[in-house]
This record gives C-alpha cells, sequence and structure tokens, in this order.
C-alpha cells in the first residue's frame, strides 16, 4: 500500500558521524509504502539538484549527501503534519519496522533502517539504525523501476 504523506516541500536537517550536518535541504513528495510490518518512507530530495548557482547551500549539501550517504547518523523533519502522519501509520503495525529512501535521482536511491521519534519541539527524527545494501534498494518496489531505466541509460 502507498500513502502520500506530504507532497509539499519541506525543510530537513540532515547530521553525520564525526559531527558534520546539514540545514538546508528541502524534501517533498513524502511517501510511505507498507508491505506486512515493513513501512518505508520515501523522500524525494531532487529538487535541490535544480538550481542554476551550484554554490547554493541546498545544492551543496545534497552533493555532500551522495558522496557522504552512509555516514548519515539521523534526519529531522520539523513538519508536524507529517510526523502526525508517520505515527499515525507506525501504530497501525503490529512490530513495525521502519526504512527510509532517500532519492537523489540520477545521483543514487539510499536505503537506512531507522528509528523514528518525536522531538521535544516538534516534528520527527529518523535514526538511522544501519545503511542498507544495493540489492535491498533493487528489491524496493518503488526503487526498482528507478535502477532499470537508469542501467539502460
Amino acid at each position: 500500500m502507498k500513502q502520500a504523506l506530504r507532497k509539499t516541500p519541506s525543510h530537513l536537517h540532515l547530521a553525520y558521524k564525526y559531527g558534520e550536518g546539514g540545514d538546508s535541504l528541502v524534501g517533498r513528495n513524502f511517501m510511505l509504502h507498507s508491505h506486512d510490518r515493513q513501512l518505508t518512507l520515501a523522500i524525494d530530495l531532487t529538487p535541490n539538484f535544480h538550481t542554476r548557482n551550484k554554490n547554493a547551500s541546498n545544492y551543496l549539501d545534497a552533493i555532500n549527501l551522495s558522496q557522504n550517504h552512509h555516514k548519515l547518523k539521523f534526519l529531522q523533519c520539523s513538519d508536524n503534519l507529517l510526523r502526525s502522519r508517520l505515527i499515525r501509520a507506525w501504530e497501525l503495525v503490529e512490530h513495525p519496522e521502519l526504512r527510509m529512501c532517500l532519492d537523489l535521482g540520477p545521483r543514487g536511491h539510499f536505503l537506512y533502517a531507522v528509528l523514528p521519534h518525536s522531538l521535544f519541539m516538534g516534528g520527527i527524527q529518523l535514526d538511522v539504525q544501519e545503511v542498507l545494501d544495493e540489492e535491498a534498494i533493487a528489491a524496493t518496489p518503488f526503487t526498482a523501476h528507478h535502477h532499470a531505466s537508469r542501467n539502460h541509460q
């Protein structure tokens, strides 16, 4: 089952291991895909690359993510609507497993096992528990067609 949690852009905060971070990314089309106990939150980050100014902070943060995706520690979104919809879906599943797929278009799709928690000031934080491998990404229904079309280009 596929459910749109939020289509409009929302600001994101990312933190990496070793203290790096980024506050300029924008995500859109937050989609939740559910299959049995597994919930996968897909976030489209491609708008960050749609700029003429290659020195813009959102562009640079997106490039940093594409190069350091394996170091991601957590992602925060201060959007309360997204938080409430994600928590509502989480509570409907017994012993849910949450994954997060970050879509950077031709620069890659990165899949993580995450643990969500509400932030005191509002919003949600998704703590990365594990970086999942390419085979797990290819097996994910909503990204498989991206990989197939990308491999034929």
